[in-house]
């Protein structure tokens, strides 16, 4: 495997630690206020954050949205 292809899966991993981070603290934030409609805000958090987090990672590797990981 090249230098450049570690790298490449590096920085995808990276990215999706940071998003898993992230998803984890708007999660921690919805549980610790208790019931109510935060939770609809607090989904589509997770949505978009999980979504954006998969699609650099998927740019990072060259997959397409269509394609195969």
């Amino acid at each position: 495997m090249s230098e450049a292809e570690v790298s490449r899966l590096r920085l995808a991993v990276e990215r999706l630690m940071d998003g898993q981070r992230e998803a984890l603290q708007i999660a921690r934030k919805a549980l610790e206020a208790g019931p109510g409609d935060h939770v609809d805000d607090a989904l589509a958090d997770l949505q978009d954050v999980l979504e954006g987090t998969l699609e650099d990672a998927r740019a990072d590797l060259g997959i397409g949205e269509g394609d195969e990981a």
